[in-house]
């Protein structure tokens, strides 16, 4: 029987031919989320994969299933153990976006840095003598924070060493010797950063790690970038944090719950930059991520290993 993937309407035809060639049926779906997974359960031998939800229960009712191809290198949506429990690998995508990401988080640097928000609504509001005034600082010489030392970290850390940034590295319970930076508890980093980038997985240990007594420690000209995941966050913490200005700035792409709710209190501040978790999407990014997803699939369903599963 010929194997079937569903894929996502998003991502087009782009990984058609690449099924098409290796005999493998594709339906494209609204959404490969939990309910359409259990729709064709009984047709679905693989699914591409975004940042939709998939709760332990779907595995019972997806018998055919054996991988699940998700688009990016976050898979807190999904459960590994219980998958792997249940014979479905889930894999990522761990080429496609890392330096993609890491020139997202430079450019918050860059517009929290030199004030940019402030400057933007001052031009655009009439007020040419508070735009001169308020150019933020040079960046040459700041000290960036790198919480999480992966692909992403070590990309991040390698553009800010060329701009003449100072960089400290933590790497939680796994540290690994930096490149150009230096390695230091948390509480170092917290109190001698300038910027802080978060791009740690989502463990118990990283849950809520920024929170009103890590946000204590920060220097009041500190800027916060979560270019990660929202969890890593107590949204409220930081929402009086950047109310009362105990800290500069905050760069977030990243939420919990996701999407950002309507009446968020964030949507309310004036020091806050906001995206729709499109850190790592750009064109090229987003190309690269569905050929490496779909060759995933391609490989598994052909009865070879995986080369990025996260369960095996």
């Amino acid at each position: 029987m010929q194997p079937t993937v569903l894929i996502p309407a998003v991502i087009g035809d782009a990984s058609q031919p690449l099924f098409t060639k290796a005999g493998i049926n594709v339906i494209t779906v609204p959404t490969v989320d939990a309910a359409t997974l259990v729709q064709y359960g009984q047709q679905a031998d693989g699914a591409i994969l975004g940042l939709e939800p998939i709760p332990d229960a779907t595995f019972a009712k997806t018998p055919r299933l054996k991988i699940l191809a998700r688009l990016g290198v976050g898979y807190n949506n999904v459960n590994p153990t219980v998958a792997k429990e249940h014979g479905v690998i889930v894999s990522i995508t761990p080429r496609a976006n890392y330096n993609t990401v890491a020139e997202g988080i430079l450019a918050m640097i860059f517009v929290l840095g030199r004030n940019l928000m402030a400057s933007n609504r001052a031009i655009m509001s009439g007020h040419w003598p508070a735009v001169r005034a308020n150019g933020g600082h040079d960046i040459l010489g700041q000290t960036l924070g790198i919480i999480g030392y992966g692909r992403i970290g070590r990309a991040l850390e390698e553009k800010a060493a060329a701009l003449g940034m100072k960089i400290l590295v933590n790497n939680g319970d796994h540290p690994k010797q930096p490149h150009f930076g230096q390695l230091v508890d948390l509480p170092t980093l917290y109190r001698e950063s300038d910027f802080i980038s978060l791009t740690p997985r989502v463990t118990p240990q990283t849950t809520g790690m920024i929170n009103k007594d890590t946000l204590a420690l920060m220097k009041p000209t500190a800027n916060l970038i979560n270019y990660g995941r929202g969890q890593l966050i107590v949204t409220d913490d930081l929402v009086a944090a950047l109310k009362h200005h105990q800290i500069h700035a905050a760069a977030l792409d990243a939420f919990d719950p996701e999407p950002l709710p309507a009446d968020s209190p964030l949507l309310q501040l004036d020091n806050v930059f906001l995206t729709p978790h499109v850190a790592g999407g750009t064109i090229e990014a987003n190309a690269r991520a569905v050929h490496d997803a779909t060759e995933e699939i391609i490989r598994v369903l052909s009865g070879h290993a995986p080369l990025w599963a996260v369960n095996e």
